[in-house]
């Protein structure tokens, strides 16, 4: 018996995945600042109280131009043991006290003023600078309904280009990207006393990435 193909008729269903991705850039509106003390001595008590002196030294001028003291948080406190090498001998020398503070500073155009006063204060090391906004997600939010309008043309052009019709309502929606707070710079360095910092914070990149996929007939 002869077989013949088989035919379906009537509309067929398919499906179009789209990517739409949307950056929108917004001002710092708070700087995260670490701000260490360091000090060293033969003896561990002497090297302990001089950076206790220092760092108190230190909190009180960030407390003179206005830091708030719950934005003040010891982030690290370590002791290192100190040697030299002589003669391929380890001789002990000392020690390293190291104490680093966390301080969030709501007033940004004060931050260059606020790490010269503390450097002035005792402070001996500064890093890991940060510019961030502390209410990301009405941006995000904003990002992402432009990264689904992308993805929606997107949809609109292909499924035009194949002879397809496109079913406005998605299938499913899938977020690829959330509001995470990511640091503008990030610096480690020693400044000295006398040299001035200008700071410069810039924007904030806030990235919304989404994949999107459609029926099509």
């Amino acid at each position: 018996m002869y077989s013949y193909p088989y035919y379906r008729t009537g509309n067929t269903k398919g499906t179009i995945t789209v990517t739409g991705e949307h950056t929108l850039y917004v001002d710092p509106d708070q700087a995260i600042v670490s701000i260490g003390v360091v000090t060293k001595d033969e003896e561990l008590e002497t090297a302990q109280s001089q950076n206790q002196q220092q760092s108190s030294k230190v909190i009180q001028s960030l407390l003179n131009n206005g830091v708030s003291q719950k934005d003040i948080q010891t982030s690290t406190y370590q002791v290192f043991p100190q040697y030299n090498y002589e003669d391929g001998k380890q001789i002990f020398s000392g020690y390293e006290v190291r104490q680093v503070f966390r301080i969030t500073i709501q007033d940004i155009e004060k931050v260059g003023t606020i790490i010269d006063d503390a450097i002035k204060s005792g402070a001996n090391r500064v890093e890991n600078i940060s510019f961030v906004n502390s209410n990301p997600i009405e941006s995000y939010q904003q990002a992402l309904a432009i990264a689904y309008q992308k993805a929606y043309q997107k949809a609109l052009t292909l499924s035009s280009q194949s002879g397809q019709q496109l079913n406005p309502h998605p299938k499913s929606i899938t977020e690829q990207s959330s509001p995470i707070v990511t640091p503008f710079m990030t610096t480690g360095f020693v400044k000295a006393a006398e040299e001035s910092t200008a700071v410069q914070p810039g924007q904030i990149a806030v990235t919304a990435i989404l994949t999107v996929e459609f029926h099509s007939s």
